[in-house]
């Protein structure tokens, strides 16, 4: 099965700069493919097309408890707040990309999301976010062991 990992968020705006953070890692412990992106918009489509799965990670910030981690599903997108100072949502990203590539589209999306405390301008995660770090590489790579 081909898998993706997608860190997506803004590296100069603290935990907004959590999924960059979780790929950066990810990346330390493992040969999957991954990709960074600042936004949520069309390029996600070129990144994830032709793979069977992709694991999404991203910033939320619904008012919750800081570093906690949400599991999400593309169904999940329409209600989740997942920070959007990227481009347009990334539940109309993805809905758009079945419509336009249909079998092209990875069959299984999930999507890690780790609310964010501070998203002031700095490049480093809150204390919080940067310790749920470490617990979503795990996650993803029970995910990937899983498939």
């Amino acid at each position: 099965m081909m898998v993706i990992v997608v860190g997506i968020g803004n590296p100069i705006v603290r935990d907004d700069s959590v999924g960059i953070r979780v790929v950066e890692e990810l990346q330390k412990v493992t040969g999957v493919d991954t990709a960074i992106s600042p936004t949520t918009g069309f390029e996600i489509l070129d990144v994830i097309l032709g793979y069977d799965k992709a694991i999404i990670v991203d910033a939320i910030s619904t008012g919750g408890e800081p570093g906690k981690i949400y599991e999400l599903s593309v169904d999940d997108l329409d209600t989740a707040p997942l920070l959007n100072t990227h481009s347009i949502p990334l539940a109309t990203t993805i809905k758009l990309g079945y419509t336009i590539f249909g079998d092209k589209m990875p069959k299984d999306i999930k999507i890690f999301a780790i609310e964010a405390e501070d998203l002031s301008i700095g490049d480093r995660c809150s204390s919080k976010v940067r310790n749920a770090i470490p617990k979503v590489v795990k996650k993803i790579m029970d995910e990937i062991k899983n498939n």
